[in-house]
């Protein structure tokens, strides 16, 4: 073999070796990638707030940045597939969540659960509950069964009229 044959054979392992070399590492670092990517998420501080009769604010915290939605009903499911009722997805990625739900029935116990998504990875809550108040109309109407318009400032009168006397005596 001529020197000339020597030195390119060497230079094209060396060549082979320096490409095989560089794969790998990227390999490794794509691996890294993915590995930190799919790192678990956690749910935290889940809480139904502002509840009136006919919506509710949940709240919740993550401890990375993630999508926001809820799942809701009125009775237990153990998977968010089975819930009848949800918000749409809000995509922006943020560590403290608020979603907002409507059109909910006075006098309701609504379980719900909590879902927040990185990339293609789903993580969701547990199981939680919330009753909503009753509808105003149902105080409305007993208000006016206990005090009827007509009687009302007669009876704040008279209220007002033991309270001082109370305080005169």
């Amino acid at each position: 073999m001529t020197v000339n044959k020597a030195v390119k054979r060497s230079l094209c392992a060396g060549i082979v070796l320096a490409l095989l070399t560089t794969l790998v590492a990227l390999a490794s670092v794509r691996a890294d990638v993915v590995c930190s990517v799919s790192a678990a998420l956690t749910i935290s501080d889940v809480s139904a707030v502002r509840i009136s009769h006919n919506h509710a604010t949940v709240y919740w915290s993550t401890d990375g940045k993630a999508t926001s939605q809820a799942f809701y009903d009125t009775v237990s499911h153990d998977s968010i597939a089975d819930y009848t009722y949800y918000t749409s997805e809000r995509k922006a990625l943020v560590e403290k969540h608020k979603v907002t739900l409507k059109k909910l029935s006075p006098s309701t116990t609504y379980f719900y659960r909590v879902k927040s998504t990185v990339g293609a990875a789903e993580f969701v809550s547990g199981e939680y509950i919330f009753t909503t108040l009753p509808s105003p109309k149902r105080w409305r109407g007993w208000l006016t069964i206990l005090f009827p318009e007509y009687l009302l400032p007669f009876y704040l009168s008279w209220l007002w009229q033991q309270a001082t006397s109370q305080l005169v005596s």
